[in-house]
């Protein structure tokens, strides 16, 4: 009976990552850091749940700005969203191989995930933007700018998933991971 998880234990993790999600969409909007999210999915749950979480944020992201932020309900805008689905799944995936196939310690995984996440996404959407529109969007500064966003929120939410494994009694990175 001693090993048994509080249902808290098991909540925790996606519950705050969830509040991260709709938080960090009205307040960032277009800025949401999507790569983090797919780097932090793929260090810190198993495949279902981590595609489960970059799903859910994608689409809390869009019910925040279509229904709140007012994003204007036009081709462009659906199309800029469904890029972004792609552009995190692949961020994902990306995320996933180096979390399980790279070498090295899990904190060098980590760092290589959340990079590999973050270039294979930024190279998706700016593929998508030749002909989606919003090319000028991915100058130096911006990348830049997107890339630092992006580093925080790992790095925030890594330090958040490893005071919830103290409080819990949790690995803040399991061993399957």
């Amino acid at each position: 009976m001693d090993n048994l998880k509080s249902p808290g234990s098991t909540v925790a993790w996606p519950a705050s990552l969830g509040v991260a999600t709709v938080l960090g969409s009205y307040i960032l909007a277009c800025l949401f850091p999507f790569a983090a999210f797919a780097a932090l999915a793929a260090l810190t749950m198993r495949f279902r749940s981590g595609l489960a979480l970059v799903t859910a944020a994608w689409a809390a992201n869009q019910f925040v700005g279509f229904f709140l932020l007012s994003f204007p309900w036009d081709a462009q805008a659906v199309g800029h969203g469904i890029a972004i689905l792609a552009a995190a799944l692949a961020a994902f995936g990306i995320a996933l191989v180096m979390v399980k196939r790279g070498g090295g310690s899990i904190w060098v995984r980590g760092g290589a995930a959340l990079v590999a996440a973050f270039a294979v996404q930024q190279v998706a959407l700016r593929a998508y933007a030749q002909f989606g529109g919003g090319a000028e969007n991915f100058s130096a500064e911006i990348v830049t700018a997107v890339a630092i966003n992006d580093a925080l929120w790992f790095a925030g939410l890594l330090a958040l998933r490893f005071v919830i494994a103290q409080m819990t009694g949790q690995k803040a990175i399991p061993a399957a991971a």
